[in-house]
């Protein structure tokens, strides 16, 4: 959009009107401070473009069908108009401040100009009864939605009714996107009748635990594959085990649980930031899963007896992350010796992707010879904040690297990834940052180490297994 940010002469638009139709998406972002600069629009190009004569079709863009919208104030929406034309199927509409009136006005659009849409996302941090009621009018005409994406309090008993009645609706999610004014636990009235989203697969939900339970204990649900839930509230463990037990009770074949528990439990006594793994055990039941993802503040506690019953339970899992990047591992004992990455590779048959917290102390992982091949090679292992392995003695062990070199395909990717919770919790204390980046540099010379290992010409598959658990 650079070419407009000043106002274009006929011979300009002669030469945009050639290459209008081969526009297939718009992606505009509102940013005051560079107004007319930086490829920003000014208000004349703005005009120019309104008043500009459209194709022979009746359309300024007329393959355009894809608009994604980012806007501050109200002055940017009334643009939007331009693109939103009948052959647009996706958009995405964000509004960084309260701006309900303006974006009911673009909701009521849709329907007015016969715009059927594949995708619609809106984020927005704050509510108003005439949005809710304009969203579940819009959203009851928009017959061909696959993917729907809303703010977490939108989901008034109105608007999850239009839902419920679409006849292609595969994915439904709800966010928080840029903050947090609308209390969570606004909105939630999920009650539909019987064959209502007949056809989603998808939901993910920004809620909390206790709520998220609720709705998925709901009658009528139909079989989903992928299951999210972002919650950020204090972290009660019996929310948690009633989550997953309605999981492993109403959606039994799911193949995507993904669950961010970031819930402030920095300071508090080390036995409130320990995450059980009888809380999620009832996911067992769950046997069709391909990805289980648990993000938290807190640490899992889990033995190798689990470690068994996760790879009989799960014979397709293929990413597996369990906890690895806990906030504050003060005064804590849980977390998984190296040899348990043998232990995952050996165990399952195809798993690829692997996030698990290391101890402080390590077992012994001398190199002995294989009796068998390597079920499962892994492609990423990521040891999230896990601190640096020591031996006995308090040195780190060389054989450490061939030991993981010989569980991983030619070019995976060994890292240590932090959250954002945990990018906040650093700023808190000098001696908490420098313990961390100590283990940044040990993670990342250890990966080097391993690559090297890799890169050279010895199968190492042949020569080194995993020692007893």
């Amino acid at each position: 959009m650079h070419e407009f940010t000043s106002e274009l002469f006929a011979v300009n638009w002669a030469r945009f009107g050639r290459y209008a139709g081969y526009i297939r998406s718009i992606n505009y972002e509102q940013n005051d401070h560079f107004r007319g600069h930086q490829g920003i629009p000014s208000d004349r190009a703005w005009a120019d473009m309104f008043l500009h004569r459209p194709t022979s079709n009746g359309s300024t863009f007329p393959n355009l069908t894809r608009v994604q919208w980012t806007v501050t104030t109200e002055e940017a929406l009334p643009q939007l108009l331009l693109f939103l034309v009948p052959t647009v199927t996706s958009l995405l509409l964000s509004c960084r401040r309260p701006l309900m009136g303006g974006c009911v006005k673009i909701l009521k659009v849709l329907n007015l100009r016969n715009i059927l849409l594949t995708e619609l996302r809106i984020a927005m941090g704050t509510h108003t009864q005439a949005f809710l009621e304009s969203l579940s009018e819009v959203l009851a005409d928009q017959r061909r939605l696959i993917r729907v994406g809303l703010p977490h309090y939108s989901a008034s008993r109105e608007v999850v009714a239009a839902l419920a009645t679409l006849p292609v609706l595969e994915e439904y999610v709800l966010w928080s996107f840029f903050n947090y004014q609308v209390p969570l636990g606004i909105g939630m009235e999920f009650d539909w009748d019987a064959g209502g989203f007949a056809t989603l697969k998808t939901f993910a939900l920004f809620t909390s635990l206790k709520d998220a339970a609720k709705v998925m204990a709901r009658p009528h649900q139909p079989p989903l594959n992928n299951f999210t839930l972002i919650s950020r509230e204090f972290l009660q463990h019996a929310h948690l085990r009633n989550l997953c037990s309605s999981l492993s009770v109403v959606q039994p074949s799911l193949n995507v649980v993904y669950l961010s528990l970031y819930s402030g439990t920095v300071g508090l006594d080390p036995s409130w930031q320990v995450i059980s793994f009888d809380l999620i055990r009832p996911l067992l039941l769950c046997t069709a899963l391909r990805e289980l993802c648990i993000r938290s503040d807190m640490a899992m506690a889990y033995n190798n007896e689990d470690i068994t019953s996760m790879v009989s339970a799960w014979p397709r899992l293929q990413t597996l992350s369990l906890c690895a990047d806990p906030v504050s591992d003060v005064g804590l004992t849980t977390g998984q010796p190296l040899r348990s990455v043998g232990s995952f590779a050996y165990g399952f048959r195809v798993l690829r992707e692997l996030s698990i917290y290391l101890n402080t102390l390590d077992t012994d992982v001398t190199p002995r010879v294989s009796t068998g091949p390597l079920p499962s090679r892994l492609s990423m292992l990521d040891f999230g904040t896990s601190p640096v392995p020591t031996d006995s003695m308090g040195t780190h062990d060389p054989s450490r690297a061939i030991y993981v070199a010989s569980l991983l395909q030619p070019r995976a990717l060994i890292k240590s990834e932090r959250s954002h919770a945990h990018r906040r919790f650093l700023q808190t204390s000098a001696t908490v940052r420098a313990e961390y980046y100590r283990r940044q540099r040990f993670w990342s010379g250890f990966a080097s180490e391993v690559q090297h290992i890799l890169s050279g010409t010895t199968d190492l598959t042949h020569e080194i297994a995993v020692p007893p658990r």
